[in-house]
């Protein structure tokens, strides 16, 4: 049933090892088959493939039309939850959702590691996703990252293949490794992988791989997470011969297809404090031995000229800063720049950058393919204010800051009270599990130790943290007002409920905003309060009032209370979804909040209010 009309009353406005982390991810699994590793997504489990495939062919179909020549086949694949295979090791949530087709079309030398049950789902997912792109003449592209983390059960196995640590120690529980791509044995298996995958798959002709993040890495890169490492038998190697090499082999395995292959790989771009992966002299001396069509750090072999890759289709990039709130429109190719795969994009492929006459021209014709030329104006003038949000935003990003608060840190659903660490388990065993960060009770408590970094910690902090977040806000608003504008011109029902149901999204985003605002206040509050060190006054004279402290404190919590309900109220009205959930309790993990959200904040709710009378064990009471 669709939602009444739209009503968008606006949000609330601004103004040790811990027990219980023995039981993250990996306890249920111990003692069983890799086979039945993976979640129980129960008897519709056909329903959802089958779904998941007509969504993906109305994608390839507005794909072509927009002029795309390719598609991701790995968005949205099935999760490899089977890897969670160490008790209170949470990392591999980095790259579950990054399938690697060794994994997928598995060698048989790694089958027995791998679960196959889920291999054999996704696969044959993937096949039915070529055969899409046949129907629509397009072809596929592969994004993952490589070379990815194996098993250790395979390491154990086979320990000539065990390349470089690829975890993130402060982050990570155990070691993880990637194998050797030295190694010819390895390059076999690669080999298997990949032709087996083109037997079925033909139309992957396309492959975008980051390395040196999410647990990935070659030998012996400087800026592996756990310092430079890698096999000790190849560590002399010149490091322009092992990515190549690596890379070409991709070549070498198509030619029994008589297929020509593009890979580009690109590592991690490295903040301040990080060491790059590769020097300048490397990428330069790696781009002489690459062939046309392959391309490392967004340059192609083997002059270096700028990587135009295939004409991708756009997508959902441009929003992708406000996950987990999800289905607001793509940013069409012409708008944010352009939809390439694994470059940097330009005419023709010829890497020249589009003048302005042509990037407004794209974008105004964009708008009218869109929404037709009544809203074109307001299209562009929503995209226009996402951009400004987005520009303010990265200011936090030490990755996307909704994401990394929301999800990663459970800021969505976990309740903000004076005394975490008194929380019982029936009151935090919901979201604590799910911390990625959380090494410890002291870890776990802190609302801003997101991904063990502390870059919204401290009064300062927190002033600037507010002051992106109120100065973001009024740009997400205007996004909003912007796609209620084109409602109401719409041209049919369907249309009107479809730019409804996006401000409801903006509208979502704002929630997100203004919680993340409130846990960032109140953690700051929180250790101002601690460091103080004072004690209330047990019997307060007549006449005390709260003090500045206590009422700002406070007016938080009960902020994001309202904020929190509001939040309820958008979920339930909305006849789609419009925060990312997985679809059984048992696929949540770090990266996915379960679909028992609402129940989750609600709870939220609950604790916050059943923890008010703590305040008066750090504050003196008002006695009025």
């Amino acid at each position: 049933m669709a939602p009444s009309p739209v009503s968008l009353g606006r949000a609330p406005s601004r103004a040790s090892t811990a027990p219980w982390f023995a039981l993250l991810f990996g306890l249920a699994l111990l003692g069983r088959p890799l086979a039945a590793q993976a979640p129980s997504a129960g008897p519709d489990i056909a329903s959802r493939d089958a779904a998941g495939l007509a969504a993906y062919d109305k994608e390839a179909a507005d794909a072509q039309a927009r002029g795309a020549t390719h598609l991701s086949v790995t968005t949205g694949l099935p999760p490899a939850l089977w890897e969670f295979d160490s008790p209170g090791d949470p990392y591999p949530a980095w790259y579950v959702a990054q399938q690697s087709f060794l994994k997928i079309f598995t060698p048989k030398e790694l089958q027995p590691y791998v679960d196959q049950a889920w291999a054999s789902r996704t696969a044959a997912l993937v096949v039915a996703r070529c055969q899409i792109l046949q129907k629509y003449g397009l072809k596929g592209i592969w994004n993952s990252d490589e070379p990815q983390e194996l098993p250790e059960a395979f390491f154990q196995a086979h320990p000539e293949l065990r390349g470089p640590r690829v975890d993130q120690p402060n982050r990570a529980r155990v070691p993880r490794f990637a194998p050797s791509v030295d190694e010819p044995e390895t390059l076999r298996l690669y080999r298997d992988a990949l032709q087996a995958m083109w037997a079925k798959c033909p139309e992957i002709d396309t492959f975008a791989f980051l390395t040196t993040d999410s647990g990935s890495g070659f030998d012996w890169v400087p800026g592996l997470y756990a310092g430079i490492n890698g096999n000790t038998k190849w560590k002399d190697r010149p490091m322009e011969q092992r990515v190549a090499g690596f890379m070409k082999n991709f070549q070498t395995a198509a030619d029994k297809f008589n297929l020509k292959v593009s890979v580009s790989v690109n590592p991690i771009s490295p903040r301040q404090w990080m060491t790059p992966s590769f020097s300048e002299e490397t990428i330069q001396a790696t781009v002489k031995l690459l062939p046309r069509g392959m391309a490392i750090a967004g340059r192609e072999g083997p002059d270096g000229r700028p990587f135009a890759g295939a004409r991708g289709a756009g997508g959902a990039a441009g929003t992708a800063v406000f996950s987990p709130v999800i289905g607001l429109p793509p940013m069409p190719a012409g708008l944010g720049g352009g939809g390439r795969t694994g470059g940097r994009g330009g005419r023709g492929g010829s890497g020249e950058a589009p003048n302005q006459i042509e990037v407004v021209t794209a974008q105004r014709n964009a708008a009218v393919q869109q929404v037709g030329e009544q809203s074109a104006d307001d299209y562009l003038a929503m995209w226009s204010a996402v951009a400004d949000a987005q520009t303010r935003l990265s200011a936090l990003d030490f990755g996307a800051m909704l994401r990394f608060g929301h999800v990663l840190t459970r800021w969505i659903n976990r309740p903000m009270v004076p005394f975490p660490e008194e929380l019982k388990p029936a009151e935090k065993d919901y979201y604590a599990k799910y911390l990625l960060q959380a090494r410890s009770e002291r870890q776990a408590e802190d609302l801003v130790d997101v991904q063990a970094m502390m870059m919204y910690k401290g009064w300062g902090a927190k002033m600037l943290f507010q002051h992106i977040i109120e100065t973001t806000v009024p740009d997400i608003r205007s996004a909003q007002n912007a796609a209620l504008r084109i409602a109401g011109k719409a041209k049919d029902d369907r249309q009107r409920h479809e730019w409804e149901l996006h401000a409801k999204r903006f509208e979502a985003v704002i929630c997100l905003l203004i919680s993340a605002d409130d846990m960032v206040t109140y953690q700051a509050h929180l250790d101002r309060v601690r460091e103080r060190k004072t004690e209330p006054e047990y019997d307060p004279p007549l006449g005390v009032q709260s003090d500045w402290a206590r009422t700002d404190m406070m007016e938080t919590a009960r902020r994001e209370i309202d904020n929190t309900v509001h939040l309820m109220q958008l979920i339930r009205e909305c006849d789609e979804p419009i925060i990312d959930m997985a679809p059984t309790p048992e696929e949540e993990y770090v990266m996915r909040l379960g679909p028992n959200l609402l129940a989750q904040l609600q709870r939220k709710i609950d604790t916050m209010n059943a923890h008010w009378v703590d305040y008066d064990r750090i504050f003196t009471k008002p006695n009025l």
